[in-house]
């Protein structure tokens, strides 16, 4: 009896073990397949509270449960110009499964500008106001854009310099295991 426990133990854990691995592997490839940096260690984003366009305070705690795609950018950024429709059809895509873009702008004194963005590629996720640029340097944007990745527990997943193309199958994979 006991050996028929062992074995059935030793089975199990390692189909756990096979699944584990499988899925975790998986989990890598969405993540590569995107160019995303991994984090040694995964640690909770810094929370913030910024100003939207239209004088309402956000912060990124009002997300709690979500999967978040937080992007940087700026008006004179021509990749981050490029990338914005792709990032409003991701959101459309994806935001009844949990998924939330916001992108925040790190601009200085050009809300009129942000704006006339907001209205020329019909974003309807929440743009944020940096014009400081505390939440920039908490977060230690070097170039834009620069996007990071938050789980739906709250954690950093990764980091993305540069422009992608976010309403990509490689995206919606990536996102979807973000959720979870």
């Amino acid at each position: 009896m006991k050996r028929i426990i062992f074995y059935f133990w030793l089975f199990s854990s390692t189909t756990f073990l096979f699944l584990g691995a499988n899925s975790a592997k998986a989990h890598q490839e969405s993540f590569k397949a995107m160019g995303v940096v991994l984090p040694r260690n995964e640690f909770p984003a810094p929370d913030f509270t910024l100003q939207n366009s239209n004088g309402n305070s956000v912060s990124l705690s009002d997300f709690k449960g979500k999967a978040v795609l937080l992007n940087f950018w700026a008006t004179w950024c021509v990749p981050c110009k490029k990338e914005l429709p792709s990032m409003q059809k991701l959101y459309e895509a994806l935001k009844l499964d949990g998924v939330e873009v916001i992108a925040i702008s790190i601009d200085r004194d050009k809300q009129k500008r942000i704006q006339q963005y907001i209205n020329d590629y019909k974003l309807t996720f929440p743009v944020l106001l940096d014009p400081s640029q505390k939440v920039r340097k908490d977060y230690f944007i070097l170039g834009l854009p620069t996007s990071y990745l938050i789980g739906a527990d709250g954690k950093l997943k990764g980091f993305i310099s540069g422009e992608r193309e976010w309403d990509s199958t490689a995206s919606k994979k990536l996102f979807s295991t973000l959720v979870q």
